[in-house]
């Protein structure tokens, strides 16, 4: 897998209906679910605009991404059969970690229904050790960056609150 890009996209989306089988006795989507949407989003998009997967990529290097820290913040009920659109994307990197944002919204764009972000750690497959990306990574990874001011600033329910604001101002609404 060759790990070049000639224009990455930074923020990509994608569309999900919620699954029966993914929702509380209420009809809501469960909140366990959240983050395998979430996962599985940002899995599809990177195959479909950067022509890489995960899975490819961990068989052949024997490394790949576990899950380190994540918070989540829910705002509004996902329902049963409803069609969502998933925002993801690279916010920071380290030489061990990837940190993504994750945001739910309606299919519209206009309202925004749950925020997570994740830290992920770079292991040795084999090992179950944490590694060092190697520098064909990092300058892979680099390039997927997206940054917007306000984004590093202050704490996770900060951004939320900045996330919010934009929905409204109808920043997700194109498309």
């Amino acid at each position: 897998m060759e790990l070049t890009i000639d224009k990455p996209v930074l923020s990509p989306h994608s569309f999900a209906r919620i699954r029966f089988q993914d929702c509380d006795p209420f009809g809501h989507l469960n909140n366990a679910r959240y983050m395998d949407y979430f996962l599985e989003a940002r899995s599809e998009q990177l195959r479909e605009t950067a022509n890489f997967d995960f899975y490819e990529y961990g068989s052949n290097s024997g490394k790949s991404w576990v899950v380190s820290k994540v918070e989540t913040q829910y705002l509004e009920p996902v329902k049963q059969n409803d069609v969502v659109k998933i925002v993801t994307r690279l916010i920071k990197l380290t030489p061990a970690t990837i940190h993504n944002e994750y945001l739910l919204l309606d299919k519209e764009g206009s309202r925004l229904k749950a925020v997570l972000r994740a830290q992920f750690s770079f292991i040795d497959l084999q090992k179950g050790r944490p590694v060092r990306h190697d520098q064909e990574m990092m300058s892979f990874l680099g390039s997927f960056i997206f940054d917007e001011p306000g984004l590093e600033d202050g704490s996770f329910e900060d951004r939320v609150k900045q996330l919010r604001k934009q929905v409204s101002e109808g920043k997700y609404s194109q498309d």
